[in-house]
């Protein structure tokens, strides 16, 4: 199936006749399967898909159980009203596509158009077949569009934000949405259909007394199960709704969060901590202040005059060697007056009497050279005590050495506390006045509450779900064994034989199809979850059970859980599911595809913009905002590229402007794609 275009008038937000050409163009060495519709939030992306199915399935796409009067004030709904208040008499969505019916290739235009002139809305259908108009009746017409693609197949290519995030979510959700999927896959509903016609067949046959009683069993166990379908149908239907609402409050509480934060709520939180820190920072200060102050009453200013201090130890050194010459001096006198009045020694002979003189004379020389000061005596200024140039020489090292490194020391802690206490006191000015945030903060506290409301109803009603699931394989047990004992009555009734063992296949058959199909979707679940993770056995194999529909994953041979998975791969799980899905149905349908990247970090983005978006299908329509698809991922997907609308709305309505693809740049790589995107 191919979707040439759709033509929107009066619709939603779209004023007057908007067409979108949706044919992907396939020349060129490269398949362009991608046409992409951008535009921010708001401006009619999704009413664009909304028009696809309600041109396809009309009452349908809005789900089995909805009434005519329902339907009516959704058509309603959709009558384009402008800004001041004046709405277009009617509104129509035309849809033109190719499809393969019955082994040929036909052209298929679908016109739905309503109006409300009075105050009862008046709808009609027209369909033509390769540009015949049809002449049956609307039901005809409603029976051969679903005859084309049942509403239960088109999940299969519609890919809403909704849908993906139900699948992404490790729960009941996902397995209850995985599992009608396949059922409208393997067109089990048609058994279940032919199931219960044939539980009325039976119910009605009129035969042997034993017969009779197993009819009225069999048509009261089908009542139960037919009022007890009705419950759960009602219940997950309220649960569909309750999920829905519950990932809004989500939404709706980060919008909220990031809100106050740009407010400066985070800061608020904070402020006390910063309060606390500001004061430490203070003492600090001060501490360091009373450091700088000591340091500056001891030596330190000595140490602005460094030769001077240098030069005031060489001279309290030399005055230090003239003491020490003045106290020798009286031994000096003592030893010199000795060496002159001392005849010679005893062991002086006629043979060394010569080297005796010469001694004496080098000692007195010696001697006289040591009786003259260092230094003149009136050089001696200070005459201090040993003691006392001790201390002085300790002074003047402390000044030298040890003291300005203590003082810088503490000058740069100084800097580096009143930096600190600089963006303390930046960030505390950032704190928003109390009134400011206190509405807010209100708002926020609410929507919590609304939040755990939500969440306790969605648990309240999982576990109804479950026991009327429970109840319901109960009651089903009973009218197998009740049409057991049908099959093996003896009676000349072969039709009913024939429907009971029917019924009795039916069961078995479901069983052997079902655990088939999900044999091979677990197989291309397993490879196209790892395709999309370009991680090389991300993991090994998938094991779906046939009655939960539950996933499990299974990894260098062990089990784990869906929910290990971070927030990125339970979307690209998502991704790899629907992909999985149609690739099991072999049903060349399109891709429509809301805002596909929303939710993924760089390294998923990349993989869904390199093998998911221009391998999925023959035709992928791209819904984004400009945020996630910005230019220089357009300029990416370019090469698979085969058409590329801009959505921009004022007050009233959506402007649809095509853009040039020639004017796009050439390709460009990956990593620079991510850096891009968001």
């Amino acid at each position: 199936m191919i979707i040439h275009s759709v033509t929107l008038e009066n619709y939603g937000i779209y004023a007057g006749i908007h067409t979108f050409d949706l044919t992907p163009k396939g020349d060129g060495p490269y398949q362009q399967p991608i046409i992409l519709l951008r535009g921010q939030n708001g401006v009619g992306k999704s009413t664009l898909m909304e028009a696809i199915r309600l041109g396809l399935h009309g009452k349908l796409s809005l789900g089995n159980r909805v009434t005519q009067r329902e339907y009516d004030y959704y058509l309603e709904r959709r009558i384009h009203r402008a800004g001041d208040g004046q709405s277009a008499s009617f509104a129509a969505v035309s849809l033109a596509f190719e499809h393969i019916f019955l082994g040929k290739r036909h052209q298929y235009r679908v016109r739905r158009s309503w109006s409300k002139p009075n105050n009862r809305l008046e709808s009609d259908l027209g369909l033509w077949v390769d540009e015949e108009w049809r002449t049956e009746d609307e039901e005809e017409n409603e029976h051969l569009l679903r005859e084309l693609i049942a509403p239960g197949i088109a999940e299969l290519f519609f890919f809403d934000g909704e849908k993906i995030n139900t699948l992404a979510e490790a729960g009941d959700g996902s397995d209850a949405l995985l599992a009608d999927t396949v059922k409208n896959l393997l067109g089990l509903h048609l058994v279940e259909q032919l199931d219960r016609d044939l539980d009325v067949y039976l119910t009605r046959q009129t035969g042997i007394q034993e017969l009779q009683q197993y009819q009225a069993e069999l048509g009261q166990l089908s009542a139960e199960l037919a009022q007890l379908e009705e419950e759960r149908a009602e219940n997950q239907a309220l649960l569909t709704q309750t999920r829905r609402q519950f990932h809004a409050q989500q939404e709706a509480i980060t919008a909220l969060e990031q809100r106050i934060a740009q407010e400066g709520g985070q800061y608020a939180r904070d402020e006390e901590a910063y309060n606390q820190r500001r004061q430490q920072l203070l003492d600090a200060l001060a501490r360091n202040e009373q450091e700088i102050f000591e340091l500056t009453r001891g030596v330190m200013p000595f140490a602005v005059a460094p030769n001077l201090l240098r030069s005031l130890r060489q001279r309290l050194e030399k005055e230090a060697e003239y003491e020490r010459w003045q106290a020798a001096q009286p031994l000096v006198e003592k030893l010199q007056d000795r060496l002159l009045r001392e005849p010679p020694a005893p062991y002086v002979t006629s043979q060394n009497a010569g080297d005796h003189v010469d001694l004496v004379s080098y000692v007195r020389q010696v001697v006289t050279e040591f009786s003259r000061p260092p230094i003149p005596d009136a050089e001696v200024v200070h005459r201090v005590s040993p003691e006392t140039r001790g201390v002085l020489f300790s002074w003047i090292d402390e000044a030298l050495t040890s003291a300005p490194q203590a003082l810088a020391a503490a000058l740069a802690t100084r800097q580096q506390l009143r930096q600190a206490l600089e963006r303390v006191d930046e960030t505390l000015s950032r704190v928003p006045v109390a009134e400011l945030l206190r509405p807010l903060q209100e708002e926020l506290r609410q929507a919590d509450r609304a939040l755990g409301r939500l969440e306790a109803m969605v648990a309240q009603l999982s576990e109804t779900e479950k026991r009327l699931a429970y109840h319901w394989e109960r009651l089903a047990g009973s009218r197998r064994r009740v049409s057991e004992q049908i099959a093996t009555i003896n009676t000349d009734e072969g039709r009913i034989k024939l429907a009971a063992r029917t019924q009795l296949l039916l069961s078995t058959y479901r069983e052997r199809l079902i655990t088939q199909k999900l044999a091979r979707f677990a197989e291309q679940l397993t490879r196209r979850l790892n395709q999309l993770n370009r991680k090389r056995n991300f993991i090994e194999g998938v094991e779906i059970d046939p009655q939960s529909f539950g996933v499990t994953l299974y990894r260098a041979g062990q089990r784990f859980s869906r929910s290990q998975l971070s927030a990125g791969e339970q979307q690209i799980f998502a991704i790899a599911t629907l992909w999985a899905l149609r690739e099991v149905s072999g049903r060349p349908l399109p891709v429509v595809i809301d805002t596909p990247l929303s939710r993924l970090d760089d390294e998923h983005r990349r993989a869904m913009l390199a093998e998911f978006l221009p391998q999925v299908a023959q035709q992928v329509i791209v819904l984004a905002t400009t945020t996630e698809i910005d230019d220089a991922t357009l300029a990416f997907l370019r090469p698979a590229l085969s058409r590329a609308y801009l959505l921009e709305a004022d007050s009233t309505a959506t402007q649809v402007t095509e853009q040039t693809l020639s004017a796009l740049p050439i390709q460009i790589g990956l990593e620079e794609v991510a850096s891009h995107a968001v």
